[in-house]
């Protein structure tokens, strides 16, 4: 299926083509229903953290750390608003609702210039009826707002690089704005700006316009962080560009006890086992106060521990990804926990079904389009922007929560596979160097993503 031409007269705006219409509203809607269903319903682990740090800086002592981190200030600092505002810091789903809505056009908007319309209609559908997602938009993660910012710099990508010379800077500069705000959401998106610069000049690297889109997309993203970052140096004493949370990350993955994660079935759910296991390994460092000198310590702790056991560190690396690609989400946490209330137990196991399909469909599927259908700046650009955050995580410890705002990039090449299933397994099979590879790495994702497959389920667990 080629790609379709950002001027094709098929790809219409996605508020005049039906379907996709039809997904927005329905993606609303289902959205809709937890937020007003659970209204009350309690916050869970970091959801409560947030609100506590919203709480801190509504009290007038800015942004502080909890148990030793210093999270990225962006989504605390929304709550507060809303807490200031509404009374209600779970008032902010509301703004996720719209962000979410949002982002059913974003990817019919880049699935059907990369594919076609029909690829478009696809993936527009496939975001607007996962269960994960909709889960995501009724609680207080940053998840969604992160994917929204994500995806609308993505889109920013493609508008500087189809815009006629005299708004193309213009463009960039909105790209670069949303990179830092991704930057200020979540710190793993400090170091992404270099693939932002890849993507505007892949394939225009003799283009001057390409490199003065480069410069003006880095200073926005940089204008955008810095007068954070120059608050939170002065605050801690030492640099602070958003968060400072790699030291705890590498106690938690690069220690003498297997990365802990906290998704259900395959990690440390309650205060007692998280104890016990970490009481087998290094201890914590006992510096408080200071979140920045805390993680300066367990991070020069990690790297000690990855020189003296550099065989079990790279073991561990097919573990992590695993933990990040387990087909269960935090969704299957909440069902199995019964943080839903009233939820009958056969919709518990329909939907905790319906989440593994959807996660299989978008990685696997996404995975094989790749492959085979994505060329280009997006094959690029999605490319490198996946294979980053893998990559983080892959050295530090996994969590599915992780992968959350990345699928959304994978669906638009899951809807070209989907919407050609047949031509796509016919050039996976045609013998190239590239089919070749993607064969394999499918292969690996299908094997990681099997291992922890049996743990949503109580009664089978484990293989």
């Amino acid at each position: 299926m080629p790609a379709s031409s950002p001027n094709d007269p098929q790809v219409r705006p996605s508020l005049v083509d039906s379907p996709v219409r039809a997904a927005m509203i329905t993606a609303f809607i289902l959205r809709l229903i937890p937020m007003l269903l659970w209204i009350d319903k309690p916050c869970v682990r970091d959801e409560c953290t947030y609100v506590d740090l919203a709480s801190s800086i509504l009290a007038g002592n800015g942004v502080i750390g909890t148990n030793g981190w210093l999270w990225a200030p962006a989504y605390p600092a929304l709550l507060a608003l809303h807490q200031w505002l509404f009374k209600l810091p779970g008032s902010v789903e509301i703004g996720q609702l719209l962000v979410a809505t949002w982002c059913v056009d974003m990817l019919y908007r880049l699935a059907a210039g990369e594919y076609g319309p029909r690829a478009g209609r696809w993936a527009a559908w496939a975001y607007a009826l996962n269960p994960t997602f909709i889960f995501y938009t009724s609680s207080l993660w940053s998840e969604t707002l992160y994917m929204g910012l994500l995806i609308g710099a993505v889109l920013g990508l493609k508008a500087a690089r189809e815009a006629e010379q005299q708004g193309s800077l213009l463009r960039a500069i909105g790209a670069g704005i949303m990179l830092g705000c991704c930057v200020l959401f979540r710190g793993v998106a400090t170091y992404m700006l270099p693939v932002f610069i890849a993507v505007l000049v892949w394939g225009r690297v003799r283009e001057w316009t390409a490199w003065k889109q480069s410069i003006a997309c880095a200073i926005a993203a940089v204008l955008v962080v810095a007068p954070y970052s120059i608050y939170a140096t002065q605050k801690f004493g030492a640099l602070v560009i958003s968060d400072r949370t790699l030291g705890q990350m590498m106690y938690l993955g690069n220690n003498d006890f297997p990365p802990i994660t906290f998704d259900y079935g395959n990690g440390q759910l309650s205060t007692r086992s998280y104890e016990r296991a970490t009481s087998t390994g290094r201890a914590p460092c006992a510096i408080g106060g200071n979140p920045v000198e805390k993680d300066k310590c367990e991070a020069d702790h990690g790297v000690a521990w990855i020189k003296e056991h550099p065989r079990t560190f790279l073991q561990r690396i097919p573990l992590r990804v695993a933990q990040l690609v387990t087909p269960h989400t935090f969704l299957t946490r909440h069902l199995r926990w019964g943080r839903w209330r009233g939820v009958p137990d056969w919709l518990d196991e329909v939907l905790i079904v319906t989440i593994c399909g959807f996660s299989f469909a978008t990685l696997v599927g996404g995975t094989i389009g790749w492959f085979t259908r994505a060329k280009g700046w997006y094959a690029a650009g999605s490319g490198l922007i996946v294979l980053y955050h893998v990559a983080a995580i892959a050295v530090l410890a996994g969590l599915s929560r992780y992968r959350v705002p990345l699928e959304p990039l994978w669906l638009v090449h899951a809807a070209a596979f989907f919407t050609d299933p047949k031509g796509s397994l016919k050039i996976l099979a045609n013998g190239s160097t590239r089919s070749i590879i993607g064969v394999f790495t499918t292969f690996f994702l299908i094997v990681l993503m099997l291992k922890f497959l049996p743990a949503g389920w109580p009664w089978w667990r484990e293989w």
